[in-house]
């Protein structure tokens, strides 16, 4: 129950949020390869099934994974499955490879409605989306129906706000593990991200091309870090914005004289990281009398 410093903004006990993770490539496709061997579809697979086993330990929150083996899914049954489960985010994970080794550092994707947003995105997004034998048979510059009458859809609008809201925070996440290689959402067409009622993103963990990234991911540690502040920056975007039919709901929690940052994240079943990114804090401890956004989590 919430004390006197505390007020609840509302309450629902319906179904739990659901999280559809993927990790890129597998089977045949092994993705992009380091100098030293290091293979895209086993790294992502591992930081995904850790981000999967944290998020399962998270009350109110169900996981669907397109891949939990080194199996080869193809692109449209991935963007398929995360709409069959209605998922609240998709989540597509990646190391890629770019032709100049020096690149470095995270992205996070989200889908562009007018194409890519740079040079990098189309490039990527040409060699993703190339990876499915059915796609990559389509005439260069044919018309895609598909995207054309999703991207006109109103509740394709509200995904993609979502995602891009999602994709902000995950961004804040990944700043304090792995040097950004933008520090704002990109947007390319990736064939994953198009689900019409499915916020979704994809998260360029790190460039295995790059020497020092390849080496840092082939550390599990690494991996580890990487898939707590993934865990953290989803726990925060569903603070921040639980779904309204879902089992969280969310809480404006006033902090205390001598009450500090950590009582309050134990409290409420997440990171200290988590709180701050929920809350937009800077590292430190906050003056009593802050407002703090907290969750209210489903059982």
């Amino acid at each position: 129950m919430a004390d006197a410093g505390n007020f609840l903004l509302s309450r629902s006990k319906e179904r739990p949020i659901v999280v559809c993770l993927d990790p890129g490539h597998g089977g045949h496709d092994p993705g992009a390869v380091g100098l030293r061997g290091t293979r895209e579809k086993d790294v992502v697979l591992d930081v995904g099934l850790t981000l999967a086993q944290r998020l399962r330990e998270t009350p109110g929150i169900q996981v669907v994974m397109t891949r939990h083996t080194d199996q080869y899914i193809p692109l449209l049954s991935r963007m398929h499955l995360g709409s069959q489960h209605r998922a609240d985010l998709f989540i597509s994970i990646h190391a890629d490879a770019f032709p100049d080794p020096d690149v470095r550092g995270s992205t996070v994707w989200a889908l562009s409605g007018k194409g890519a947003s740079n040079a990098a995105a189309r490039w990527l997004a040409k060699t993703q989306n190339a990876a499915d034998p059915l796609l990559s048979k389509l005439p260069a510059g044919s018309p895609n129906p598909m995207l054309n009458e999703v991207l006109i859809n109103m509740t394709q609008t509200a995904a993609m706000n979502a995602a891009a809201a999602a994709a902000d925070v995950m961004i804040r996440g990944l700043v304090g593990v792995e040097g950004l290689h933008n520090a704002a959402v990109q947007h390319a067409n990736f064939v994953v991200l198009r689900a019409p009622d499915v916020p979704s993103m994809l998260v360029e963990t790190a460039f295995i091309s790059n020497p020092q990234e390849e080496q840092r991911l082939r550390d599990p540690e690494f991996r580890q870090t990487l898939a707590r502040s993934m865990h953290d920056a989803i726990v925060a975007h569903f603070v921040k914005a639980p779904p309204t039919d879902s089992r969280w709901s969310s809480a404006n929690h006033i902090l205390g004289h001598h009450e500090t940052l950590s009582e309050v994240a134990r409290r409420y079943g997440l990171s200290v990281e988590a709180l701050r990114l929920a809350n937009n804090l800077p590292h430190g401890e906050e003056p009593a009398g802050t407002h703090l956004r907290v969750p209210i989590m489903g059982a």
